[in-house]
């Protein structure tokens, strides 16, 4: 399908594959984990609203599995700022829903919904 000279120049220009680039300058390694983590903010949100239209129990899956996502290393400090809050938002969601049915209009779940989408601000 590919040569390999097209397979190099794809390697070389894969903006997501960090260790291709450890000579870019810190910004550059900034802004291509921050689009990490736009891509981390936007599968929070879908996944979240799914769990607003599962079950219970698919809910409660779903949620703890996004209460497992871990920070992404070397974004820019606002960034880092709004998936640090929106993550430990998600956990205390997480955390607020075992046991219990929380609907998607409670105060949790709307803050966890809030700070998804402030993250998702940060580049707009």
């Amino acid at each position: 399908m590919y040569g390999l000279e097209q397979l190099s120049i794809l390697n070389m220009t894969n903006q997501f594959d960090l260790p291709t680039l450890p000579n870019a300058p810190l910004s550059e390694r900034a802004r291509m984990s921050d689009e990490q983590s736009l891509i981390k903010a936007r599968y929070c949100r879908s996944i979240l609203k799914v769990a607003a239209i599962s079950t219970e129990q698919e809910a409660r899956g779903l949620l703890e599995s996004l209460a497992t996502e871990q920070l992404t290393p070397n974004t820019s400090a606002p960034m880092a700022e709004a998936e640090r809050t929106a993550l430990a938002a998600i956990r205390d969601l997480t955390g607020f829903q075992r046991g219990r049915s929380v609907p998607q209009s409670s105060s949790e779940w709307m803050r966890a919904a809030r700070a998804i989408q402030l993250w998702l601000n940060i580049h707009d």
